[in-house]
């Protein structure tokens, strides 16, 4: 008999329905080390489980992902919760992950130690970046549950040590649904009341569970961005949340989070006393706390008067200077220089042109005086033309009885030709037959 044979859709379909036949399949535990790991841009999470002997696929879609409280690495061991299943494009089984959580350790503490990890990598809670707490504030902002144990405590802390502090409540959720939102609200609002000078982010202890808020990203980027100081204090002494690590100063408890806000007045009061007994300054009795109140707030009226009138006459200054350059008689004055300049480098250039054009004028005169015919008669020639004003200087060119006109130093002579002799005279002949002049020109 001839065997039947399958596609390999057939197979696959075999196999899945022999998988899907096992209910233990579908609700399944499995331990393994991470390998492969890799977060699609979907936000799926695609990653290998193996153990000493053997390795599976697995895949974790992204609305599940998105529940995981911690970040998966490879290396890591953790328990994955879901159901095996064929992956018929591929012809594998692979397991389904919709659970994730570490061997070994919880999943929060472990979400919460990685970002300890990253915001301390950034540089989140840098100890530079920590601000200073005043000596001596005059109003304190507390954030905390209206109707929480940490209000009163802070209250009582600082009625027994600093009356003379104002306090404020900037109430807000503390523990379970939406409490991050509130808190960062809360923060917001503390931020901006006015003459304060510092905030207590406080509450009770409570498990890993009721902390969760402490523990958030956006609450500790919300205290850091805050403008006045924050003193955290969350939780018993052992307990150390992410907003303990943002803050400028951490309490282990809401009451300790009051002792360091608010100062003893009475050690205050003794210490200054001691200091005018050394300066050798007697006190005279004790000073009422409405006094040291007074006296604080005179002081510090005193300074900001000084520095809101000294800002006021820098201001005043700086008005002044902008006013004095705007005015139209500055930009008067201003052109008029200006003009002034203009006219002095103009007359300059003038001068220069004037006395480089006359030096020119002098080279040149000098130069034609030198060329110029009178100089030839000064020293004792003359100059002949005939009766046209032609200038004779071949003898050929003149015949006998030709007009001529004879320029001498002083006046001319006018003669008529008589003998032409083209060669070179004896001294003995007689060149010329002059006739009576007609007298000088």
């Amino acid at each position: 008999m001839t065997p039947s044979v399958c596609s390999v859709s057939d197979l696959t379909v075999l196999v899945r329905d022999a998988l899907a036949a096992r209910p233990e399949l579908e609700d399944l535990f499995v331990e393994g080390e991470v390998s492969n790991l890799k977060a699609h841009v979907s936000g799926h999470l695609y990653f290998t489980l193996k153990d000493a002997r053997a390795a599976v696929s697995c895949v974790c879609f992204r609305a599940n992902a998105l529940q995981i409280p911690f970040r998966p690495d490879n290396g890591m061991t953790v328990v994955a919760h879901g159901s095996v299943q064929v992956y018929e494009q591929q012809g594998r089984y692979q397991l389904y992950v919709d659970r994730l959580e570490p061997s070994g350790v919880g999943a929060l503490a472990l979400g919460v130690e990685q970002l300890k990890q990253r915001l301390s990598a950034e540089g989140l809670f840098d100890e530079r970046r920590k601000r200073p707490l005043p000596l001596l504030p005059r109003r304190v902002v507390v954030v905390t549950s209206r109707s929480g144990a940490a209000l009163r405590d802070v209250l009582t802390v600082i009625a027994r040590r600093a009356p003379c502090i104002g306090v404020v409540l900037s109430p807000a959720t503390v523990q379970g649904e939406g409490a991050v939102e509130t808190l960062i609200r809360a923060l917001k609002r503390a931020d901006q009341v006015r003459d304060a000078d510092v905030i207590l982010l406080v509450r009770g202890g409570g498990s890993l569970e009721d902390l969760i808020a402490f523990n958030s990203e956006p609450l500790a980027r919300a205290i850091r961005a805050t403008r006045l100081p924050v003193v955290s204090g969350v939780g018993h002494e052992t307990d150390t949340t992410v907003a303990d690590l943002a803050a400028d100063r951490r309490a282990a408890t809401p009451s300790a989070a009051a002792e360091l806000v608010a100062p003893s007045v009475a050690v205050l009061r003794d210490d200054v006393a001691a200091r005018h007994a050394r300066l050798g300054i007697a006190i005279v009795g004790l000073v009422s706390v409405r006094r040291d109140r007074v006296q604080i707030a005179s002081l510090r009226l005193r300074q900001a008067l000084m520095q809101e009138t000294s800002l006021k006459r820098r201001a005043l200054d700086q008005q002044t200077s902008r006013f004095a350059v705007a005015h139209p008689s500055r930009r008067v004055e201003i052109e008029r220089l200006r003009l002034h300049r203009s006219a002095e480098r103009l007359q300059e250039a003038t001068t220069r042109v004037t006395v480089a054009r006359r030096a020119a004028l002098t080279t040149r005169t000098a130069r034609l005086a030198a060329l110029s015919p009178r100089r030839t008669l000064e020293r004792g020639y003359s100059i002949t033309s005939d009766a046209d004003g032609r200038v004779l200087t071949d003898a050929d060119r003149v015949r006998v009885g030709a007009r001529l006109r004879t320029v001498l130093r002083h006046g001319a002579l006018e003669s008529t030709v008589g003998l032409v002799d083209s060669g070179a005279p004896s001294d003995d002949e007689r060149m010329y037959d002059l006739s009576p002049a007609t007298g000088d020109q």
